[in-house]
């Protein structure tokens, strides 16, 4: 708000989900030449609800105009501080701090309490009141691979920060994918802690395929949008995240240690071998394994205007492939059913089968919900058959409950 009127990026409040409704989210620049991309980042936070408060390094404030942040956040831009003591009341409205890019001269700073910068000082006053901070280094690889940076990335985490590490490419650490940052900075600013620190987690995301020939093959329409979603939130939270990825349309951020496959048969083989060699607390299911398979594979390509009969055979399914059953398994069931209510018949039964801890079923095939959208219809069910959540919900939004419930059933 400037005065009596509203900011124009306000237009885009809410516009995504409202996520971040009643959230203060602290976005802190210094001079790396990736800052422009942190203006995409403040819209990301508007557009889920947040108050978002910008603070730049004098330094970053000669990179790009403090104007446009203004722009970009609907909010004046803080260059110094005054008298005002600005820094202690920003610290007191904070949920959390995100700062994107950090440079290695306002890590260090951080680390050791050099707070003669005002993103320094910012952050140094919000762990001071035990508010979490994001931190996303972004600068050449040599630099950030030096002994000096690795002290100070150690330091950090000791001390409570998220480091998000770098995406490296070609000699040069990167600033990673905005929505990744996005939701590791809004997962913390809604949760204000990491309550999944130590869990090792499994998610399954993404499409399977089965092949006719060489060239066709038998799918379906999943994104891999939920499984990530569920990947980012379990990581923001600070669980250790392996992802086993069929199919999607969606990048994978180089945040997870990732398992790439192709068939249903091949995650099931992935799932087998990964739960055999680590013992997981939680298990995320959210991927689309195809359920049926051509019995025969033809060779080569199959010649077009000629009437073919198809003999299917079941695939394996995936979640008979886990070797050791982990503390919290979340089963996914997708249905084609008339409403919400019809989807509880089907999601006792996947409770049950499994032997799960929650189910998540949701309708597909319904236009603006379920594959390749960013919402889902959904009914989520405790292990007793509780309903956790019902109603048409943004995967984010998803991706939290199932969190917290993992977080929960964990701490018991």
């Amino acid at each position: 708000m400037d005065g009596d009127l509203a900011h124009p990026s306000m237009d885009i409040l809410y516009e995504v989900n409202d996520y971040l409704k009643g959230k203060t989210i602290v976005l802190g620049v210094t001079a790396s030449v990736a800052l422009y991309r942190s203006l995409d980042l403040a819209r990301w936070m508007l557009r889920r609800g947040a108050r978002v408060i910008t603070i730049m390094t004098p330094e970053a404030a000669k990179l790009v105009s403090p104007e446009m942040f203004h722009w970009a956040a609907g909010s004046p831009v803080y260059t110094g501080f005054t008298g005002g003591v600005e820094h202690i009341s920003t610290a007191r409205e904070a949920s959390a701090m995100v700062v994107a890019p950090a440079t290695l001269s306002t890590l260090a700073k951080i680390a050791y309490g050099v707070a003669d910068n005002p993103v320094a000082l910012a952050a140094v006053s919000i762990m001071g009141y035990g508010k979490p901070v994001v931190a996303v280094p972004a600068m050449h690889g040599n630099m950030y691979d030096s002994p000096q940076a690795r002290e100070v990335v150690a330091k950090l985490r000791s001390q409570g920060v998220l480091v998000v590490e770098p995406k490296l490419e070609k000699g040069v650490a990167k600033y990673p994918e905005t929505h990744a940052v996005g939701r590791v900075a809004a997962a913390l600013a809604r949760r204000g802690s990491r309550d999944l620190e130590g869990v090792r987690a499994l998610v399954t995301l993404g499409a399977t395929r089965e092949w006719l020939d060489r060239v066709r093959f038998i799918s379906n329409p999943s994104s891999g949008v939920m499984g990530l979603e569920a990947a980012l939130e379990l990581y923001a939270r600070g669980a250790e995240v392996d992802v086993v990825a069929g199919h999607a349309s969606v990048e994978i951020p180089h945040l997870f240690k990732v398992v790439r496959v192709n068939t249903t048969e091949d995650m099931a083989a992935a799932v087998e071998e990964l739960t055999s060699m680590k013992e997981y607390d939680a298990v995320v299911a959210a991927a689309a394994p195809v359920d049926f398979r051509p019995a025969g594979k033809f060779e080569g390509k199959i010649r077009s205007g000629q009437r073919l009969v198809l003999e299917l055979e079941p695939t394996p399914k995936v979640l008979d492939s886990i070797a050791r059953k982990p503390g919290v398994l979340v089963a996914f069931a997708a249905e084609y059913v008339e409403s919400v209510d019809s989807l509880h018949g089907p999601a006792m039964e996947k409770l049950e089968k499994y032997n799960a801890d929650l189910v998540v079923a949701n309708r597909v095939g319904v236009e603006g919900v379920g594959f390749a959208s960013p919402k889902l219809e959904v009914l989520m069910l405790d292990r007793s058959g509780r309903t956790l959540l019902k109603g048409s919900f943004h995967k984010e939004i998803v991706a939290a409950a199932i969190a917290d419930t993992i977080a929960k059933l964990l701490s018991r």
